[in-house]
């Protein structure tokens, strides 16, 4: 019986040599210390025992009496309220929900952790506050100072509530515009990306980025009037400043909005901060679609200094052609076209670019004194239609053949050579018309 005695007393000395070492600031007066061992001695044993009901009213007594007695009061506290809340329903879970928002509060009040403590009540804020309409805009304000406070020291689990308490917020009448959303998206990609940079697993920061796409589409429905009339003014007014392009280009491929000015003015700022071939060729093919040929043929010039991939040439050198031929360049138009056959010979429209450039050149290239000679460049139309695999042309340009009248006339057999003249310089066999 001693010995069971002396060994209850020397668990007893244990307890309270732990309980008095430092961290712990116990009351002065001892009955009142000597009460707080008691309480905090109670509600941890039924913390453990997962009797939160009874674990409260002890831990109640401890944030009431002795609110600075140890950051643990806090930490556990959060454990017991997060798990009343959990079990109760109405007022009384709202209430508990409450409390485990405030602890965090009183914790950094008492203790001063102020990034750890406003990181981990961000998160829980989230999981007991994301049901409740009533505290959608404290959630956003929340996840927001967490995301400010901290930027890539957050969890990456509060880069997502951020998010979602934003469209949460928004879609029940909070005042956040769309270019509100678009800023918080962008915040969020950024500290994501620091994240990645500071060694956090690629794998969980793309799970990451997938939730936060999927609550910005659900937030905002991006369309060509958004960036018209809300992107573009803003990209206009703060400078043009690559960040505001980059969204307009990233917003405006994800839309289909392509066609527009805002598209182009934003995508020729982010081409010059980041040269690449497809952005290039893509102002490009927009700019000769809105009949910007000297633009487009300015872009599509660029776009081939940034790949060495011979198809992509190809597809440029035959832009470049069209472009040509358009502008009445048409030596330079073949000079293109032949380009796009060196690097892609499977490339065959290219031969069909050169046939209509002869055969809109008879009435400059013809001299009037030969209607054969005259009537040759049709025949070297043909010839480039013929190896362009386009029959519909090569009919078109055989019925302007010579005829077997002109060829008796001018003294001239079938399969003779004829020199094209002009700028085309070709030589062609004859042949007659049917």
């Amino acid at each position: 019986m001693k010995r069971i005695l002396l060994t209850l007393a020397l668990l007893i000395g244990v307890q309270a040599t732990m309980l008095a070492q430092d961290g712990w600031n116990w009351p002065e007066d001892p009955d009142k210390k000597a009460k707080a061992m008691e309480k905090n001695a109670l509600y941890s044993d039924m913390l453990t025992a997962e009797k939160y009901e009874a674990a409260k009213p002890p831990l109640d007594w401890l944030l009431k009496e002795t609110p600075d007695l140890n950051p643990s009061i806090y930490i556990q506290g959060v454990k017991v309220y997060e798990n009343l809340a959990e079990s109760s329903t109405g007022q009384k879970q709202k209430n508990m929900q409450d409390s485990v928002v405030l602890l965090y509060d009183l914790r950094i009040k008492y203790f001063n952790d102020v990034e750890n403590v406003t990181n981990r009540k961000a998160n829980d804020a989230y999981n007991v506050w994301k049901e409740r309409k009533d505290k959608y805009k404290d959630l956003y304000e929340i996840e927001k100072e967490a995301i400010e406070m901290l930027g890539a020291k957050s969890f990456s689990s509060n880069a997502i509530y951020y998010m979602d308490a934003a469209r949460r917020y928004k879609l029940t009448g909070g005042p956040l515009t769309d270019l509100d959303i678009i800023a918080i998206y962008d915040q969020v990609q950024d500290v994501l990306d620091e994240m990645l940079a500071s060694g956090e697993s690629a794998q969980k920061i793309q799970k990451a980025r997938d939730y936060v796409e999927k609550l910005f589409n659900a937030s905002v429905t991006i369309d060509c009037n958004i960036i018209d009339q809300q992107l573009y003014p803003k990209f206009i007014e703060d400078g043009k400043k690559i960040e505001d392009a980059e969204r307009i280009v990233k917003f405006a491929l994800a839309g289909g909005c392509t066609s527009s000015d805002s598209f182009i003015e934003a995508a020729k700022v982010v081409q010059e901060n980041s040269p690449e071939f497809g952005l290039s060729r893509m102002i490009a093919i927009r700019l000769k679609a809105n009949g910007d040929l000297e633009g487009a043929e300015k872009y599509f010039s660029k776009a081939l200094k940034y790949t060495e991939d011979n198809i992509k040439k190809a597809d440029v050198h035959i832009e470049l052609a069209d472009i040509a031929s358009k502008q009445g360049n048409r030596s330079q138009a073949r000079s293109y076209a032949y380009e796009a056959l060196n690097e892609d010979p499977s490339r065959k429209e290219a031969y069909v670019i050169i046939g209509d450039l002869y055969l809109k050149s008879y009435a400059d290239c013809k001299g009037g004194e030969d209607v054969v000679k005259d009537r040759a460049v049709y025949i070297a139309a043909y010839n480039m239609y013929q190896k362009g695999g386009d029959s519909n042309r090569m009919g078109v340009a055989k019925e302007q053949f010579p005829s077997n009248e002109d060829i008796f006339n001018y003294d001239y057999e079938i399969g003779d050579e004829v020199k094209v003249g002009c700028w085309i310089g070709e030589t062609v066999q004859v042949q007659i018309r049917d």
